[in-house]
């Protein structure tokens, strides 16, 4: 599978690393508006073809797939341009910076044919995937409730991350999307039923939330607390954590928020799983997961969410 990278930034750094270790996947090109990080990024993975015009690199029939990784307000208009064009797309999380966007994306893969994957990266760690099995075999009963952290303490991103137009929000889409799809994974990926939250501003000088507490309400009687949040005093659970309380038990993917010695949390093996899923998948012929309609499903939350907080 020829694979083009859109996008210079440091998550593509773990996805190309992804492709270059997967036998079926070839680099062969990489796009960015910003050319010094675009040829940064070339020359660290041996990218031979580099543009700053993503439309030369969606219409070339030579490329089979791309993956996209730029500012969320492009997710949508690469996709589908890619999609339309023959090509199979795995994009970032977010999927998009609204439900609408990503359902005219699910929309562009179905009338294309071709498949589209929503990089929820937090799927394919050991540690989530082994909380999931336990859960679906029943150890601890049913689940009632859970409780889920998207949180930076003490940090939070600058950029196209703080601006509202580029982002389409701020830690909910950031940070927030990962405790919501992880929990959603570690369910069993029920349907989403209902959705209430406060959201705000409170750490920060710019336009988008850093501060946000939802609960939400899946199809299969699970509740789940979820927060999201940059700049926080404390950390109570590390990136995508999630507790579990049910009938018969009590589980957490990380009893600690910080690591033992050696420890690597945002680490390139579930990077490298998450790259393999969407090339094996495609060279099947079936579709990868997460789909284009679980990231829908994210997004449909956040949008539910911010609404709830007055906020959309």
């Amino acid at each position: 599978m020829r694979i083009a990278l859109f996008g210079s930034g440091w998550i593509m750094d773990f996805h190309a690393r992804g492709v270059l270790e997967h036998p079926g996947g070839e680099l062969v090109a990489a796009a960015n508006w910003r050319e010094a990080s675009l040829r940064s990024l070339a020359e660290r993975h041996g990218i031979a073809r580099v543009t700053t015009d993503w439309r030369e690199l969606a219409a070339d029939p030579e490329i089979d797939a791309v993956i996209i990784g730029t500012p969320n307000a492009l997710h949508a208009p690469q996709a589908i341009a890619c999609l339309e064009a023959g090509k199979h797309v795995l994009v970032e999380k977010p999927m998009a910076r609204t439900l609408a966007e990503a359902e005219a994306m699910n929309t562009a893969a179905a009338a294309s044919g071709r498949r589209l994957m929503v990089a929820h990266c937090w799927r394919f760690h050991d540690d989530v995937r082994a909380l999931r099995a336990r859960i679906a075999g029943g150890e601890l009963g049913e689940i009632t409730k859970t409780r889920g952290y998207g949180v930076h303490a003490g940090w939070g991103p600058s950029g196209w991350f703080t601006d509202p137009e580029l982002a389409g929000g701020g830690a909910l889409l950031d940070m927030g999307v990962h405790a919501i799809d992880t929990v959603r994974f570690l369910l069993g990926d029920p349907a989403l039923e209902t959705v209430c939250a406060r959201i705000a501003t409170r750490y920060g000088d710019y336009a988008v939330d850093d501060d946000g507490l939802l609960l939400i309400g899946w199809a299969n009687g699970t509740s789940s607390l979820v927060e999201s949040g940059w700049w926080h005093p404390h950390l109570a659970g590390l990136e995508a954590d999630t507790e579990v309380y049910g009938t018969a038990g009590y589980a957490r993917i990380w009893d600690f928020t910080e690591g033992p010695e050696g420890y690597e949390h945002c680490a390139q093996p579930m990077y490298s799983t998450q790259v393999a899923e969407f090339i094996d998948a495609v060279s099947e012929g079936r579709q990868p997961l997460p789909s284009g309609e679980d990231g829908a499903v994210v997004m449909d939350a956040v949008e539910r969410a911010y609404r709830s907080a007055g906020i959309r």
